[in-house]
């Protein structure tokens, strides 16, 4: 429930529920008042008639003696019960409280006669006296409601008690809803962020679908968004780090020797040209290897950068027929049989210098590890075509699953091949695998398959990598476009 709402039905709860209270607290005195009143008004007319029995003797009004007067009220009834006797005239002749001579005016004498007046303290009842026809005298019973108006006084401080007890409790439940709607979460949402700003991971808790538990949820994805992106960061951090590491060892390395050389054809008088020769060849070598060092070494950082690609729309077959020519020399020169099988008929956006350094790496690789007499295939596939035999079983199932909505791109050579556990390491920059496969000779850089990795990433594509004992395949996916495609 939103809080603009829950507040609303708050302020009515605690506006409405003490009215409702009063209004059934007052209802159900009215009806207990009602079932009393009529029990006692009940009493009351027989006790009317009990002593309108007495007081209907005319001796009562004639007579001078008090003493038949004074006890015409029962003991029992001393404190509930007063009776008033008039003459025929309004004169008192019996009026406890009041004075001797006291003398009721006509028309209060004859007010309410034979009528059960009922008041809030008291019931009264007064009626004329005749003798032979004759006014005599008028009697005025008045019985007092002391028990009623004390159970009422009772009641009444009850109710009182109950309504106090009834809004305590209303104001009691408001506390404790205020404090788990607001107080509880705001502090739950105060400590995760003192948590996350000391370092700790802790998510906040709490389950809601108002704009405090909105607010949480926000907090809670904007720390996971920072999280991962300190990950990034510090993993960018060390990565650099260790770049920095091992171009300044492998820098080292061809300078010391470039240093020797160079300092051996300086000291050294007597060198003939063959050795002079043979010492700046590999000076000239060594220097060869620094700059493309440093070539992959700017391209990588252009690849992890903002860098965007320049994209053209090739087709297929036509592309990589052009991308997989010109390695049959260097197989030839190493005693490798070269195998390439193109079904590529699909439209692709791919820039088409990174393409080639892509295969390039990946035939560099290859090439490094086949041994003599063994095999490199080169095949590019499209979606729904069938896997060429040399692509084993194996490795088939996974392939065909992940080259869904897509065309995929296989460099495979004979040789030994990665251990599982360094599979996933192998796309590191500068990363060596018992000194194979990234990293393995002094003409091998280190940053090869991190690039090839980085320009697929750019064409929005994957690559995975396949071995076994016997061989190693390396598999890269792209998506396929159509016309007017973006």
């Amino acid at each position: 429930m939103r809080l603009k709402k829950w507040l609303i039905l708050s302020h009515l709860a605690v506006v409405i529920t003490p009215i409702v209270s009063a209004l059934l607290l007052y209802m159900l005195i009215l009806t207990y008042n009602k079932k009393v009143q009529f029990t006692e008004y009940m009493n009351a007319v027989a006790k009317f008639k009990y002593y309108e029995e007495k007081l209907g003797n005319y001796k009562i009004y004639t007579e001078a003696d008090m003493e038949n007067k004074d006890t015409a009220v029962d003991y029992q009834d001393k404190d509930d019960v007063k009776i008033n006797l008039y003459n025929g005239s309004g004169q008192a002749i019996h009026a406890p409280g009041e004075n001797s001579d006291y003398t009721k005016s006509r028309e209060e004498i004859y007010s309410h006669l034979y009528e059960i007046v009922t008041k809030y303290n008291l019931y009264s009842l007064k009626k004329p006296v005749f003798y032979r026809g004759e006014l005599v005298g008028f009697y005025e019973i008045i019985i007092y409601r002391g028990d009623f108006i004390k159970q009422i006084n009772i009641r009444t401080i009850i109710i009182a008690g109950m309504f106090a007890v009834i809004i305590l409790l209303v104001f009691l439940t408001v506390i404790i809803l205020l404090n788990r709607k607001f107080n509880r979460p705001i502090k739950l949402l105060i400590e995760g962020m003192n948590d996350f700003a000391e370092g700790g991971k802790k998510s906040v808790k709490y389950k809601s679908r108002d704009e405090i538990g909105e607010l949480i949820k926000n907090f809670n994805s904007m720390k996971k968004d920072i999280e991962k992106k300190q990950e990034i960061i510090d993993f960018q951090r060390k990565t650099k780090q260790y770049m920095i590491s091992a171009v300044s060892h492998d820098l080292k390395t061809p300078l010391t020797s470039i240093r020797a050389y160079a300092e051996s054809i300086y000291n050294e008088r007597d060198l003939d040209m063959p050795k002079i020769k043979s010492r700046s060849s590999i000076i000239l070598n060594k220097s060869d290897y620094m700059k493309r060092m440093i070539d992959d070494l700017m391209l990588y950082t252009v690849l992890t950068s903002d860098y965007k690609v320049n994209f053209v729309e090739v087709w297929g077959n036509e592309f990589f027929e052009m991308l997989f020519s010109g390695y049959e020399q260097n197989c030839e020169n190493r005693n490798i049989k070269l195998e390439v099988d193109i079904d590529a008929d699909y439209t692709i956006k791919v820039d088409v210098k990174q393409m080639t350094r892509v295969i390039d790496n990946l035939m560099a690789n290859a090439l490094e590890y086949t041994p003599p007499n063994g095999r490199i295939w080169l095949g590019a596939f499209s979606l729904g075509k069938g896997l060429p035999p040399w692509i084993k079983k194996d490795f088939q199932k996974d392939i065909i699953s992940w080259r869904e909505k897509g065309c995929i791109v296989v460099v495979k050579n004979d040789g030994r091949g990665i251990p599982e556990d360094e599979r996933k390491k192998i796309f590191m920059p500068f990363y060596q695998v018992d000194k194979a496969r990234n990293k393995t000779s002094q003409n091998e850089v280190g940053l090869g398959l991190s690039i090839v990795k980085l320009v697929i990433k750019k064409h929005c594509g994957e690559i995975k990598l396949f071995s076994d004992e016997n061989s190693t395949a390396f598999v890269c996916w792209f998506p396929i476009y159509s016309k007017g495609e973006d």
